[in-house]
């Protein structure tokens, strides 16, 4: 029953070695790619240089794809930061905008130049909302005027009045009546 783990013993050992040779064969290709970045940029590294200490493993891809990685994180916070900080300067100039209209409507005169954040559109829209606003003002103020004087009515009403009316009715169904012959 013993011959059981010598046989074990065996697959064990072969399956290490497949494992080491395994390794072996997926780092040569990152032998080739060490001397890769030389070529390109066309600099060639002193061996002070490609020494590294002891313990510390020489992966120049991995360095090299977690740079692109940290690089490509920093920009895209970078960009999501802009995003937020330009959403939160449109939602204060909304406020504004909406702040504006809101003191033109309960009547307030407000200079609209001296609001430098709103677009032009913004404040040509304010400033149609000043003008309508005076506008309903002027207009408010000339119907509480007119209303104090009596009106005068100089011409009768074209309505038919309930004795119109029925003078009408009677002229349409008037019938003439035949006059006998005389004789």
């Amino acid at each position: 029953m013993k011959s059981n783990g010598i046989g074990s013993a065996t697959t064990k050992s072969a399956q290490d070695i497949a494992r080491s040779i395994a390794k072996q064969v997926a780092q040569e290709p990152l032998e080739i790619l060490k001397d890769a970045g030389s070529q390109v940029t066309g600099v060639e590294s002193s061996p002070s240089q490609n020494t590294n200490p002891v313990g510390a493993p020489e992966n120049p891809q991995a360095k090299v794809a977690a740079g692109q990685s940290e690089l490509k994180d920093k920009t895209f916070a970078n960009h999501r930061m802009q995003a937020l900080q330009t959403e939160i300067e449109d939602i204060r100039k909304q406020g504004v905008f909406k702040d504006v209209q809101r003191k033109i409507s309960e009547g307030v005169d407000v200079p609209i130049e001296n609001y430098s954040e709103l677009s032009m559109e913004q404040k040509q829209v304010l400033m149609a909302q000043k003008e309508a606003f005076k506008n309903q003002q002027q207009q408010a103020n000339y119907q509480s005027s007119v209303s104090g004087v009596p009106s005068i009515n100089s011409k009768p009403s074209r309505r038919f009045g309930a004795g119109q009316k029925h003078e009408a009715e009677k002229a349409q169904t008037r019938v003439e009546k035949p006059v006998p012959p005389s004789g």
